[in-house]
């Protein structure tokens, strides 16, 4: 390919254009822009199929812009490829309710597939990207069969997150997967060499991804073949495209170039040296028009699906509708989680996970299908190996990119591994199923670091999270069938390690999903009301059973669900009048202080657990019937 005199005015004008936004806005990150702007370039104007008059084109390829701080260089490269986005838009760059924030979010901004910033996680949701598409191209290949493709810098490197989803890529054998590696030695505070000298290509080759290299950034030819080559390999890709970060700019090769906006007379400088002059955010109509009849022309010649497969597929992705099976008797009174693993067993066909190397403990798994590895994309099961964090960030890939549901499991203890993860699923309001078992001290011999305490109350706390504890069978699956019709939220199942054992109904289970809270025992005289959630939820049946006082018994697997209702459906669930409110649950007791009230009281544990078996462990923090029958008739005195 050669380079044509309006390619070259082109990545000349995204560079100025990208810069003028970021002065305007007073911040930003101008040294990506220079330098990596031939990249964005020849990857809109001569590689993806994507259509931009329809972004959720279903067959597009991919981009992720891992390294989020480029923001500003996606939108002006997106506005020249045609995408909805105006001149106007890029004047608003960082400016509040516009279409151009500081960091790309996914659904703002058109043309945008996920929302990036937090360094590392947009090359985990390429790898998730890239694993849908592999899954999905084996059942519907005339439907599914496009790239995924990403841009990272020398920080996504550094995060720990990128050796977990990179290992796990080259696993896959991800042909389809290219990443564009920023390599420009510069990190924020200084030269990259002054905290890491990781040898990046040799540690991606050790992964078995294919490695190749572009030793100037400029030079567009080279970036081009580079990237043809790589969609010919069997396995993902890594072309380390040697940039200057902040290229023709006043602060070239420095980290001042990274977040340094350029003030009037430095703009009008770096216009002269790109020998471009762009006024009002306007970008020369014969630049935009060259850029589009690039897409436009590769659009024409894109493969177009089999009508019966392409129903096929389309039925099979939007099914949404999920049965509750018959639970058999004898499996109500089992741990969570085996509970759980039949419940999931019954669900939609297009549901596929694992868990980080801990099925056999978690029991999440489709039992009836293979692994999903390079031999077999049939398989429904994902060996995410120890990489809580990477499971993560590839569940939301996967999420984000449609056609299937996913989940991922571990210990709770060990959520705290996937809190970023969490939160962007929660940004990118993706409908990821996390299972969470091994929920409180009844770990067990194990001791206090894989017994959760705050984990919980934390997890609640991120906004747009359905996190459900539920503390029947009946309440497990009905989770399950909340987390599988949801659409734009993520779910979180909270499972125990030990038995249930309290029973509901299914009635009860249904009243407890819609609102958060319903109760399980009811009496019309009740003084006491006993909220609890999970295993808990036995034991607040027992101390019913031993207390005194006439009491009601209610399961809350949704706090914050319970706590939106409004106040007349609130006491319907929980009366105010005569009552006094008792919690229990095994784990940290802040947060619960708005549900128990002023005279309420609240059964939790404010430190960390200890390695003794489950029953002698709830014994020592006080969680037995007996010992709460005791401070209730204390408190009452």
């Amino acid at each position: 390919m050669k380079t044509s005199s309006l390619s070259t005015e082109t990545i000349q004008s995204l560079r100025l254009l990208s810069n003028q936004m970021i002065s305007k806005a007073g911040s930003g990150h101008p040294g990506i822009a220079l330098g990596a702007a031939p990249i964005l370039y020849e990857l809109y104007a001569n590689q993806l199929n994507v259509d931009p008059e329809n972004p959720n084109m279903i067959n597009r390829d991919r981009f992720i812009l891992s390294a989020g701080h480029g923001a500003a260089l996606l939108y002006a490269t997106l506005h020249a490829a045609g995408f909805d986005l105006s001149a106007q838009d890029l004047s608003e760059f960082r400016q509040p309710h516009s279409k151009t924030p500081g960091h790309p979010e996914v659904g703002v901004t058109p043309g945008v597939e996920a929302t990036t910033g937090p360094l590392g996680q947009g090359l985990g949701m390429a790898v998730g990207m890239a694993m849908a598409e592999a899954k999905l191209n084996n059942q519907f290949p005339s439907v599914i069969d496009h790239f995924t493709f990403a841009l990272v810098g020398d920080g996504d490197l550094m995060e720990g997150v990128s050796h977990e989803v990179a290992s796990l890529a080259g696993q896959q054998k991800l042909g389809k997967l290219v990443v564009l590696y920023d390599d420009n030695a510069v990190s924020l505070d200084g030269l990259k060499k002054r905290s890491d000298i990781s040898n990046n290509l040799a540690r991606f080759a050790s992964y078995g991804w294919d490695i190749r290299e572009v030793a100037g950034g400029n030079d567009l030819e080279a970036i081009h073949d580079a990237i043809e080559n790589a969609k010919m390999s069997p396995e993902p890709t890594l072309i380390a495209v040697k940039t200057i970060i902040g290229d023709f700019g006043p602060f070239a090769g420095t980290n001042k170039a990274h977040g340094t906006p350029l003030d009037s007379q430095q703009l009008q400088d770096l216009s002269s040296a790109l020998d471009v002059d762009i006024q009002n955010f306007e970008l020369p109509s014969n630049l935009l028009e060259d850029m589009r009849a690039k897409i436009s022309n590769r659009l024409l010649h894109q493969k177009q699906p089999l009508n019966d497969e392409l129903t096929d597929y389309l039925q099979f992705s939007t099914k949404n509708t999920v049965t509750i099976p018959e639970l058999p008797t004898d499996l109500k009174v089992q741990a969570g989680r085996k509970i759980s693993k039949y419940v999931l067993q019954n669900f939609a066909t297009q549901l596929w996970g694992g868990s980080a190397d801990l099925v056999a403990s978690t029991n999440a798994e489709v039992v009836a299908s293979p692994l999903f590895n390079a031999d077999d994309r049939s398989g429904r099961n994902i060996a995410f190996g120890v990489r809580e964090f990477g499971m993560g960030a590839v569940m939301n890939g996967i999420a984000l990119h449609g056609g299937t549901k996913v989940f991922g499991a571990t210990f709770l203890a060990f959520s705290d591994y996937m809190k970023a993860a969490i939160r962007l699923s929660a940004l990118q309001h993706v409908p990821s199923i996390y299972v969470f078992t091994h929920d409180s001290i009844t770990v067990g011999e194990d001791g206090p670091t894989h017994q959760p305490v705050e984990q919980l109350m934390g997890l609640r706390l991120i906004p747009g999270v359905d996190v459900l504890r539920p503390g029947t069978a009946e309440e497990i699956a009905s989770a399950w069938q909340r987390a599988l019709t949801s659409t734009d939220r993520p779910t979180i199942l909270i499972l125990s390690r030990g038995e249930i054992g309290a029973q509901g109904s299914t009635d009860q289970a249904k009243q407890s999903l819609e609102n958060g809270a319903a109760q399980i025992r009811h009496h019309d005289e009740a003084k006491i009301n006993l909220i609890a959630t999970g295993s808990e939820v036995q034991i607040a049946q027992k101390v019913s059973e031993l207390l005194s006082l006439p009491s009601n018994v209610v399961s809350m697997p949704n706090l914050s669900r319970f706590l939106a209702l409004d106040d007349d459906k609130k006491q319907q669930i929980i009366p105010e009048t005569g009552t006094k409110n008792v919690i229990i649950e095994a784990g940290t007791t802040l947060g619960w202080q708005g549900i128990a009230g002023n005279d309420g009281v609240i059964f939790g544990i404010d430190e960390f657990g200890m390695s003794a078996a489950a029953q002698i462990a709830l014994d020592e923090f006080g969680f037995n019937a007996e010992d709460i029958v005791d401070k209730i008739t204390q408190e009452l005195q």
